[in-house]
């Protein structure tokens, strides 16, 4: 049965994503945490995003820019090893408030798309620690990268890939700290393979409803999903 819930969520969340262009880890990890243990969730998850990415890297023929990758890249080889040690000690309840409070805000800032951070070396490092810290503790590692990126100008398929080849960057070196940190095993990691084709399929759909339905109440959809599974999560974990 949990299974099953997996498998729904996540293609839902790759639904909505295809429609939007963002959301799959914030829309999932909370609603996922619920019924599933930290580890696997972020296992599972750290699978599929391997996948994804991947594929997205393949199928956007566009150019990509590798100083900002470089600079995200190098800076979350930092965030990672601690999003580890955070993942390990915080009690499962105090991670679905933890979780649950970061959804929320990341869909409160999302919201206000005229946000836009200054070009910074410094800025692309820390939003760079922060996505890796994010990546391993939690899985949701993308909103301090996009919310970056969104201040460069970048063509949109540019600001795809750029995210793409990053985010793969990082998951293919938080799977071998996983693996060295014995946090990976078969039966953390059989809910994210089970689901990669109902990824794609979610993901297709979405991207095919996109071309149908106005972006702007889908976003408003979104990030209104995003808001209250996070309200629901920091409930669950305030329950016992």
């Amino acid at each position: 049965m949990e299974l099953l819930f997996f498998i729904i969520i996540i293609t839902f969340a790759c639904f909505l994503q295809g429609i939007v262009g963002f959301g799959f880890a914030l829309i999932a990890a909370p609603l996922v945490l619920i019924f599933l243990e930290k580890e696997t969730v972020v296992s599972s998850m750290l699978i599929v995003g391997i996948i994804i990415n991947g594929f997205l890297i393949k199928k956007i023929q566009k150019p990509v820019n590798y100083k900002i990758i470089a600079f995200l890249f190098l800076a979350s080889l930092i965030g990672m090893p601690l999003g580890i040690r955070i993942l390990n000690t915080i009690p499962m309840n105090s991670m679905k408030v933890l979780v649950g409070t970061l959804v929320i805000i990341f869909a409160i800032i999302l919201s206000f798309q005229k946000i836009r951070l200054p070009k910074s070396d410094f800025l692309t490092l820390i939003a760079g620690f922060i996505s890796g810290l994010l990546n391993t503790s939690t899985s949701m590692s993308g909103p301090p990268a996009v919310l970056l990126l969104t201040g460069e100008n970048l063509q949109k398929d540019e600001f795809r890939k750029t995210l793409a080849c990053f985010f793969f960057l990082m998951s293919v070196v938080s799977l071998t700290l996983f693996i060295t940190n014995k946090i990976i095993t078969f039966q953390r990691v059989i809910f994210g393979l089970i689901s990669i084709p109902l990824v794609f399929l979610g993901a297709f759909l979405g991207d095919k409803m996109a071309t149908k339905m106005p972006q702007k109440i889908f976003r408003f959809l979104v990030l209104g999903i995003v808001f209250l599974s996070g309200l629901y999560t920091i409930f669950s974990g305030l329950k016992y």
